[in-house]
């Protein structure tokens, strides 16, 4: 070494290194304005598009039950509806009258007596047991969905199968005997099913008889009506619907059956 010094010790310098000057170094980054506006515009989208997502998020999870709630009811709410029978009108007719008029509504009906009849077994001409069904859906679908009793179906078409079916059953043998259930899905509580389904049978001005709690824990009022000079005697019962039917996801019902006899 020479402190510092050049020495010629003949071959030829392999090259230089060149130092950035000091100031240089010391100098501020510089963004071109136009890079800047490009980057501010990328991060407001950035945001806008993390607002929506979020609030996208935010309204599956917190609407999510309302929205579910509310397709129930469209299925409750849609479709031609119970259609009630009125047991009054049918004390003179005989089974297959009845299969005739309600054949000429244009009801959607699966005959139960015929579905689980044996093959060649001749049904009994006292005995009918009839099931509305809504005329709307898939008569199939309608039909699968009562022999499983609703079971492992969609909430949605269970809520509509039961708005738009009863069940009507007739036995003549021994004088007058029909009975219509269904599901009430409108009524607040038993007391106003009850109501409704009296009013539905034109039994409101009857002649009003006992009333309370069955041995099945059914809430029933019965009584009497005059009907061309004969005396019938009427009840109705209401349960839950869920004593009936378990379905989960189906609004708070109730289950009615209306009973006239001779």
């Amino acid at each position: 070494m020479n402190d510092g010094q050049n020495i010629d010790n003949g071959f030829a310098p392999r090259g230089s290194v060149r130092y950035m000057e000091a100031p240089a170094l010391r100098r501020g980054l510089h963004i071109p304005s136009n890079i800047k506006g490009l980057i501010a515009l990328l991060g407001l989208a950035a945001l806008a598009l993390a607002t929506l997502v979020g609030m996208k998020t935010y309204s599956d999870v917190v609407n999510a039950p309302a929205r579910y709630a509310e397709s129930i009811q469209e299925a409750i709410s849609t479709g031609p509806g119970l259609e009630l029978p009125v047991l009054n009108n049918f004390i003179d007719s005989d089974n297959a009258g009845i299969r005739e008029t309600f054949a000429s509504t244009g009801y959607a009906l699966i005959d139960v007596d015929a579905m689980y009849a044996d093959e060649g077994e001749e049904l009994d001409p006292n005995s009918m047991d009839m099931v509305k069904v809504p005329s709307d859906t898939d008569y199939d679908m309608n039909v699968d969905l009562f022999r499983n009793n609703l079971r492992r179906s969609e909430v949605t078409d269970a809520a509509h199968f039961l708005a738009g079916s009863w069940r009507f059953t007739s036995f003549t043998a021994n004088g007058v005997d029909l009975k219509v259930k269904y599901a009430d899905m409108n009524s607040a509580s038993i007391e106003d099913a009850i109501a409704a389904a009296i009013a539905a049978q034109g039994w409101t001005d009857s002649a009003f008889g006992e009333s309370g709690v069955d041995q099945s824990g059914n809430t029933f009022q019965n009584g009497t009506i005059q009907i061309n000079d004969r005396t019938m005697h009427w009840s109705v019962s209401v349960c839950p619907l869920d004593e009936v039917y378990s379905v989960n996801g189906l609004p708070d019902a109730f289950y009615v059956g209306s009973r006239l006899v001779s």
